[in-house]
């Protein structure tokens, strides 16, 4: 179902509402839907290492599920807090960094935080030499080497439709298929929200058919598109 059609399928009950309006509600139905069910998924190549840099940004992430260092997947860090006990600041503003590590370490983690509504990545490595900063020692540092390929699974957001867009992702949601009617229940559930074309029994009818959309895209995302069945046995 492509930009019009969504459109108009809103339309029919809110005729009253421009197209920029009804992309707007679109496009926070296709944010709630992707949020809630994870149903994006996506390898991404992030960036590069940088020696001593240890925050990295990855776009339109929801959720990390895993990271690869130089083609090699990595743990996440048992404990953030552990990674974080002293910690290079330049996710904010580098005003007393540490070093650049020294000694290189293949033992690397990650973690995540949310920084200025980001999703970003933290890389440490178990340290050979222990970070000291005032009274206090760690036992990880920040990436020791420049130059090893970032790349993330995750759950992401989809690009958002635009007004007047005639193809790729900005024209189509990237959401499956199946699940495009959804944003459209979500559109027209917030339509009859609002005063001027006000009918709440309205409204909470898309809204459970737009729940029931959410309930089979969650099943459909942790089963990974894999079906499950019985064999059933004959006699011939």
């Amino acid at each position: 179902m492509n930009r019009i059609e969504l459109l108009e399928l809103v339309k029919q009950h809110h005729a009253h509402m421009g197209e920029v309006e009804i992309l707007k509600l679109i496009n926070r139905a296709l944010d709630d839907f992707t949020t809630e069910t994870g149903i994006l998924k996506e390898y991404v190549d992030v960036q590069n290492t940088v020696a001593g840099q240890r925050y990295y940004t990855v776009d339109k992430c929801i959720n990390i599920v895993n990271v690869w260092i130089d083609d090699i997947l990595i743990p996440r860090i048992a404990s953030v807090n552990t990674a974080m006990l002293i910690d290079d600041d330049e996710h904010v503003n580098a005003d007393n960094a540490l070093a650049t590590p020294s000694s290189t370490s293949n033992e690397r983690y990650w973690y995540t935080i949310q920084d200025d509504g980001d999703i970003k990545i933290g890389l440490v490595e178990k340290s050979n030499q222990s970070v000291k900063r005032d009274d206090t020692i760690s036992d990880y540092q920040s990436v020791s080497e420049t130059g090893l390929q970032i790349r993330v699974y995750m759950m992401r957001r989809a690009v958002h439709l635009l007004a007047g867009s005639s193809s790729g992702s900005t024209y189509t949601p990237e959401i499956p298929s199946m699940y495009h009617e959804a944003l459209t229940y979500k559109a027209i559930a917030q339509g009859y929200k609002d005063p001027r074309n006000q009918q709440i029994d309205a409204a909470q009818y898309f809204d459970n058919e737009y729940q029931i959309s959410i309930k089979k895209a969650k099943k459909r995302a942790r089963s990974n598109n894999v079906a499950t069945g019985v064999i059933v046995p004959h006699s011939y």
